[in-house]
């Protein structure tokens, strides 16, 4: 067998959702800037993010991140997904900076404090590695806005950029549990799909479920622009039904968001002028990979079932 490419990956994940941080691959760049550089993967290596992150190396729930040099960071990362338009993700800062700090790949810094270049800006993070593990990420948003209230949905914006609508629980759901799963996922497309068709510009869509006031706690369900479900609570998702529901954290200044998975994820307010929060995310290595890709494979690129 002859092999045409080697990729190297450290895969992780997120409170569920999965990232696989792409450390070697055949993918060349050279543009001035990081968002030069993400506009060429776009138009020059489909066939690369299709194999990474498709099944049977990959699967729907998969996202990659490519991590390169910066020049202004400790490490850049150019973000690939399903969904050409997500660039950017909480989450993979978090399971970025594990893999490579557990594997050797970033050296330790005596201040713990690690700044991550991306088409967004530089973000900092705080990842303390005790006994080799990185114990938790600690990390802050940069802005968190409820941009209109209808009768069904609530419309918010994280970052000044990425927009939700965030929909309470339909009579079609009779809870965010696991025996509800097939009520749930053909709420998601049929929500989707009438968000396409009146021409709706969202980045993902959230089903919140109340939970006690008191406890400051809610369950959510976060479904991506196809209508598919987004394997954890969300850092987004968790941040922006804090803002639209602030009477629900006042006194405590947090606020948990759980998945129907059992992940959750709790945010505490920093500003409440700005909506800024601070959250901590632990990530979890579940693989260190070399994918071959060998020229007879009939399925070179992968495939997705939806």
């Amino acid at each position: 067998m002859k092999f045409e490419k080697m990729y190297s990956t450290i895969d992780t994940h997120v409170a569920g959702e999965a990232f696989r941080i792409i450390i070697h691959s055949s993918i060349v760049l050279g543009k001035k800037s990081l968002k030069e550089n993400a506009a060429f993967v776009k138009e020059n290596y489909q066939f690369e993010k299709d194999l990474l992150l498709n099944e049977p190396r990959g699967h729907r729930g998969m996202n990659g991140c490519i991590v390169l040099p910066s020049q202004k960071a400790d490490f850049a990362l150019l973000f690939l997904n399903h969904d050409p338009q997500v660039t950017f993700q909480y989450s993979g800062l978090a399971a970025a900076v594990t893999g490579l700090l557990e594997t050797g790949n970033l050296p330790e810094k005596a201040s713990s404090l690690y700044n991550i270049e991306t088409t967004e800006g530089v973000f900092t993070v705080k990842a303390p590695l005790e006994n080799g593990e990185v114990m938790k990420v600690q990390m802050e948003n940069r802005s968190c806005t409820v941009t209109g209230r209808e009768d069904h949905f609530i419309t918010a914006v994280a970052d000044g950029s990425r927009q939700y609508l965030i929909y309470n629980l339909p009579e079609s759901v009779p809870a965010l549990e696991m025996q509800y799963i097939s009520a749930i996922i053909s709420w998601g497309k049929k929500t989707a799909e009438h968000l396409h068709r009146s021409g709706t510009d969202f980045q993902g869509f959230i089903l919140k479920e109340a939970r006690d006031p008191g406890e400051n706690t809610v369950r959510s369900v976060t479904f991506g622009k196809d209508g598919g479900i987004i394997r954890s609570p969300g850092v987004d998702s968790t941040l922006l039904l804090y803002t639209a529901a602030p009477e629900q954290s006042e006194g405590s200044g947090k606020f948990t968001n759980e998945s129907i998975f059992g992940s959750k994820l709790t945010a505490r307010l920093i500003s409440k002028e700005e909506n800024q929060f601070s959250i901590e995310l632990k990530s979890f290595v579940t693989g260190i990979h070399q994918f071959i890709l060998a020229e007879e494979d009939p399925l070179r690129n992968g495939f997705l079932l939806k």
